[in-house]
């Protein structure tokens, strides 16, 4: 099996495999995969596509 997924980490579409599924849950609007990314980045994957939370803002530190 393999799949893509938008991850907001890489800022681009990733793909995965089973290996990057961590949970699936059959709901009442259809199946829902839950994935992990290489980076660590969760997210789901449903009917209406790919969603995952936005990565967080990194700092630079200027000296």
């Amino acid at each position: 099996m393999m799949f893509s997924a938008f991850c907001p980490t890489h800022d681009s579409t990733v793909l995965m495999t089973r290996r990057n599924v961590v949970g699936f849950d059959d709901t009442d609007d259809g199946p829902v995969l839950r994935w992990r990314c290489g980076c660590g980045h969760l997210g789901t994957l449903d009917r209406n596509g790919s969603h995952a939370p936005a990565a967080p803002v990194l700092q630079t530190i200027r000296s």
